[in-house]
């Protein structure tokens, strides 16, 4: 009896708090990254072509997308500064999209990579800051 009671009180609660937000809209938008899409393709053991999209949730004044190359050491994610391609930046204005689109052709043999995406987009005096990663490689 106590379960069942307990139950009902959930689903109460469930559906009074669904109800309260879909009326509690103020006409505020999220304005930043709406999503980071990788596609990775380990080429060799050596390179890897890689592509990420970083989408806005709307039209961004400015933004800026920065790419780092990652590589496993001991158990930790580390900037792979060994590699003169370990960082790129891209910066743009009036978009919802950004491309990156990239072969890394110094990688170690048998090491495991990833990438971390860094973006920032600005709509008038709003700043939104996302990190995002990407499955190893």
């Amino acid at each position: 009896m106590k379960n069942k009671i307990l139950v009902m009180v959930l689903v109460m609660l469930m559906v009074f708090s669904s109800a309260a937000a879909a009326f509690a809209d103020s006409g505020i938008q999220p304005y930043e990254t709406g999503a980071v899409d990788y596609i990775i393709s380990r080429t060799s053991g050596t390179t890897a072509d890689v592509e990420v999209a970083v989408h806005f949730t709307s039209t961004a004044d400015s933004y800026s997308v920065v790419v780092y190359l990652q590589k496993l050491v001991n158990g930790t994610w580390k900037n792979d500064s060994s590699n003169p391609d370990y960082v790129f930046y891209n910066n743009g204005f009036n978009s919802n999209l950004c491309v990156f689109v990239h072969e890394y052709d110094s990688l170690t043999y048998g090491t495991s990579y990833r990438l971390m995406v860094v973006s920032r987009d600005i709509h008038g005096s709003n700043e939104y800051r996302t990190t995002t990663y990407s499955n190893l490689f």
